[in-house]
This record gives C-alpha cells, structure tokens and sequence, in this order.
C-alpha cells in the first residue's frame, strides 16, 4: 500500500522544511506548530481534508507537470503545493491561524 498524496506531503514538509506536525486535534486536524525554526503557538491548523487535498492536486496537477516534466502528474502538483507552502508561511506577514487549499494553491493566514 502506498502513501497518500497528503501523507507524502506531510513527510515533505517534516523532513525537508523542518517541520514539527502535533495533533490530530479533536476533529481529526493536523496542527503546524514549527516550520523552518519558526513556531506557531497556537499552531495552525491545517484547514483541510485528505479528499479536499486529492482534489487540489488533480486541479495542480496539469500546471505543475509543465515544472517537473520527469514525475507523474501527482507528484508534480505534490511538489507545486510544497513551494506555495513556503512562499505563504515565509511571506511579509506571519501566520495565526491556519493552512487552507484554495484555487489549486495551499494558502496560510
């Protein structure tokens, strides 16, 4: 058997970025609580299911394959969402509150 999309991702994100994962809360969420040596207290949320998840990478997918022409569609589209990550959790504006998937692209606020 093999790892979802989202368990890929989640290891990604573990390993490469330094990642801490805590959780899952209540709901059965995944809370962000270090990223790259920064901590989240509270930690955030990642806003989303492992279906809501399947679903952005079969919309990323397309697009993505055009960056890594050398891997399957899924994973491209897997790799896609690690740099949107980045870019959302490194930006101008630190995040509060959560990791949500919107228009294909993961997004933090």
């Amino acid at each position: 058997m093999t790892d979802s999309n989202l368990d890929r991702f989640i290891w990604a994100v573990a390993e490469d970025d330094h990642a801490v994962f805590v959780g899952p809360d209540a709901d059965g969420k995944r809370l962000l609580a270090e990223y790259h040596g920064h901590r989240f207290d509270p930690p955030l949320m990642l806003d989303f299911s492992e279906e809501e998840f399947e679903a952005t990478v079969r919309t990323a997918g397309p697009g993505a394959r055009s960056l890594w022409p050398e891997v399957p569609e899924a994973e491209a589209a897997v790799r896609l969402l690690l740099v949107h990550l980045y870019e959302s959790l490194c930006g101008m504006k630190t995040p509060v509150r959560r990791v949500y998937l919107s228009e294909g692209q993961v997004w933090a606020e």
